[in-house]
C-alpha cells in the first residue's frame, strides 16, 4: 500500500520525490560559499527536445538585454487566477495547478505584469501568498517555479528569506531574480548585492554589477580590479565598471598598483571591442582614461595579455573615417591622439616582446595562448608552423583550425586541407542534413570543419571532400559555409563528389532559407533539372 501511495504521489505532484533546487545549490557550495557545480536537477527535463542548451542564466540574460518582447495577457491572467486561488485556499491541490502551469511558462516574459496584477487584485490573501512563494523558492524542483517564488518574495520587505534568495542567487540561472528581490525586500541591499557579486561569474555577475551602486570605496576598487573579468563577455560589464568605479580618476594618479593597472586594461579592452553593450564612445571620460593608462603602461606593461590591450588601443587610435571628427568634440584632440599613438609605439616596439610571445604561444593555458596569438598578429610574427604543430597534438581544436585557415598562402591551405581530410571524421560529420545549430561537445568535428569552410571560398578547388561533407552535415552552418564556397567557385572545379552532394541536398534540405539559397545557386550555375525526393 505504501509503495502505491508513493507512486501516486510522484505521479500527482511533479515535485514529489525530487531534490529541490535550493537543496541542490546549497549542497554544491564550497567552503567559501561559491558554486562548484552549474548543473541543475531539472536539466534533462527542461532541455528535452532542444537542439542546444543555453549556459546558465543565458536565456533570461539575452532576453532581458536584447529582446523587448510582448506580454501574453492571457497567460498572465491565467497565472494570476491560479495564484489568487492558491492564496485563498493554500495546499497541494491549488499548489499543483500553479506548479504545472509554471513548468510550461517562460517566467521572465510574464513576471512584471504578473506581479503588478497581483498587487491590484482584491482577492489575494497576502500572508498566504508569501508562504506559497517561499514554498516555491525553497522546495521547487523545477527552475521556473523557483524563479516565480523568488520574484514574489521580492515583493515583501522582510529579512526572513535572506538566506534563501542569496543562496539561490549564487547560481547564474537565478541571480537575476535574486538581485531584483534583494533590492526590493532586504535591508543592506547594496551590501548584499556586493557580497553576492564576489561569489558569482557569468550571467549572474552581469546582473549584479549592473545593479550595484558604488556607495563605498571598497566597491569602486573591486569594480576596477575584478568587476569586469567574466566568463561571459566582458563587454557587458566594462561600461558599468569604468563609470561606477571611477576609472578615469583612479588612473589620473601619479602611480597605480599592478592590480588596478591589470583591471583597467581588461575594462578598456572590452570597451574598445564594442559589441552588445556600451562601448568606448559611450564612456565620457575615455580620452583621459586612455591617455593616463598609456602613461602608466610605459613602465607597467609586462605580460603578453597586457600587450594586447596596447595593440587594441593602437588599432583604435589608427581607425580611419568620420568617427574621429565626432570624438574630437568629446574630449579628444588631434594632438592627444598623436601623443597616445607615440606612447603605444614606445611599448609595442620593445625588443622583449617576440620572445615573450613565443613562450606564451606554447603555454598550456588557453587564455594566455589566445592573447599571444593576437599579439603575434599585431607584431607580424609568422606563427603558422607552430600552430600547425599544435594541431597535430590536438586534431579536434576548432580554434586552431580557425587561426590556421587565416592564411593567404595556397601551399599552407593545401597542407591544412590535406591534414583535415585525413584526420577529421568526415563520414561521421556527413550523417545527413538536419536543422541543428551544431554547438556542444558532440559537434566538435563539425566546428572544426566550419572553421575551414568559411575560409575556402577564396581557394578554388581546394578541399572538395570537405565541401561535400559540409553539404551532408546536420549542422546548418556547415551547409551554409559549403554553399558560400560553391557560390564563389566556378562550376568546373566542383568535381563529381560535390555535385552529387548538392543534388542530394537539394532534395532533402530541411531549412527553408538554405533551400532558397540552393535554388538560387542552382539557377545561377545553370545546373540540370531540380532533384526531387525519391
Amino acid at each position: 500500500m505504501t509503495i502505491m501511495n508513493n507512486l501516486n504521489q510522484n505521479t500527482l505532484y511533479p515535485w514529489a520525490g525530487k531534490l529541490s533546487i535550493y537543496e541542490y545549490i546549497a549542497s554544491a557550495l564550497d567552503g567559501q560559499g561559491r558554486l562548484t557545480d552549474a548543473r541543475l536537477p531539472d536539466d534533462e527535463e527542461y532541455w528535452a527536445g532542444h537542439a542546444v542548451r543555453w549556459v546558465a542564466g543565458g536565456l533570461d540574460g539575452t532576453f532581458s538585454h536584447h529582446t523587448a518582447g510582448q506580454t501574453d495577457t492571457a497567460k498572465v491572467q491565467a497565472l494570476v487566477q491560479l495564484l489568487v486561488k492558491q492564496s485563498r485556499s493554500p495546499g497541494n491541490k491549488t499548489r499543483r495547478a500553479t506548479y504545472l502551469r509554471l513548468m510550461q511558462e517562460d517566467v521572465l516574459s510574464v513576471i512584471d505584469p504578473l506581479v503588478e496584477s497581483l498587487r491590484e487584485h482584491p482577492g489575494v490573501v497576502i500572508p498566504n501568498l508569501y508562504q506559497e512563494a517561499e514554498w516555491f523558492a525553497r522546495f521547487g524542483a523545477h527552475r521556473n517555479v523557483v524563479k516565480l517564488g523568488i520574484a514574489l518574495l521580492g515583493q515583501f520587505e522582510t529579512e526572513r528569506h535572506r538566506e534563501l534568495i542569496v543562496t539561490l542567487g549564487k547560481h547564474d540561472e537565478f541571480t537575476l531574480y535574486s538581485a531584483v528581490a534583494i533590492r526590493g525586500s532586504l535591508d543592506r541591499a547594496n551590501e548584499t548585492l556586493f557580497e553576492l557579486a564576489k561569489d558569482v561569474d557569468g550571467w549572474g555577475k552581469i546582473q549584479l554589477v549592473e545593479r550595484l551602486e558604488p556607495q563605498t570605496q571598497e566597491i569602486q576598487d573591486w569594480l576596477l580590479r575584478h568587476g569586469c573579468r567574466n566568463s561571459v563577455m566582458n563587454e557587458y560589464l566594462a561600461f558599468y565598471c569604468a563609470r561606477n568605479g571611477g576609472l578615469a580618476e583612479a588612473l589620473s594618479q601619479a602611480s597605480v598598483d599592478p592590480e588596478l593597472y591589470d583591471g583597467a586594461g581588461v575594462i578598456l579592452s572590452a570597451l574598445l571591442a564594442g559589441g552588445p553593450a556600451e562601448d568606448i564612445d559611450d564612456y565620457e571620460d575615455a580620452a583621459s582614461a586612455v591617455s593616463d593608462f598609456l602613461r602608466h603602461s610605459q613602465t607597467m606593461c609586462a605580460t603578453v595579455a597586457q600587450l594586447t590591450v596596447m595593440t587594441d588601443i593602437y588599432d583604435f587610435l589608427n581607425e580611419e573615417g568620420q568617427r574621429w571628427e565626432w570624438r574630437y568634440e568629446r574630449g579628444w584632440s588631434g594632438d592627444l591622439r598623436e601623443a597616445c599613438k607615440r606612447l603605444c609605439e614606445n611599448v609595442i616596439r620593445d625588443e622583449k616582446w617576440p620572445a615573450n610571445v613565443w613562450e606564451s604561444i606554447r603555454s598550456q593555458d588557453s587564455a594566455v595562448r589566445q592573447h599571444a596569438i593576437c599579439a603575434a598578429k599585431q607584431l607580424r610574427m609568422d606563427i603558422w608552423e607552430e600552430l600547425f604543430g599544435q594541431l597535430q597534438v590536438h586534431p579536434l581544436d576548432s580554434g586552431l583550425y580557425y587561426q590556421l585557415a587565416q592564411t593567404d598562402v595556397p601551399e599552407r591551405m593545401d597542407c591544412l586541407v590535406r591534414y583535415a581530410e585525413a584526420h577529421l571524421p568526415l563520414e561521421e560529420i556527413a550523417s545527413g542534413p538536419k536543422d541543428e545549430i551544431g554547438y556542444g561537445e558532440q559537434y566538435a568535428p563539425h566546428q572544426c570543419l566550419q572553421s575551414l569552410l568559411q575560409a575556402l571560398d577564396v581557394f578554388e578547388g581546394y578541399g572538395t571532400k570537405l565541401i561535400a561533407a559540409g553539404l551532408r552535415s546536420p549542422a546548418t552552418m556547415n551547409r551554409n559555409m559549403a554553399l558560400k564556397c560553391l557560390e564563389t567557385w566556378p562550376l568546373p572545379v566542383w568535381g563529381e563528389e560535390v555535385t552529387a552532394a548538392l543534388q542530394e541536398l537539394a532534395a532533402s534540405e530541411p531549412n527553408e532559407q538554405v533551400k532558397e539559397r540552393i535554388a538560387k545557386l542552382w539557377q545561377e550555375k545553370e545546373l540540370t533539372a531540380w532533384p526531387t525526393k525519391s
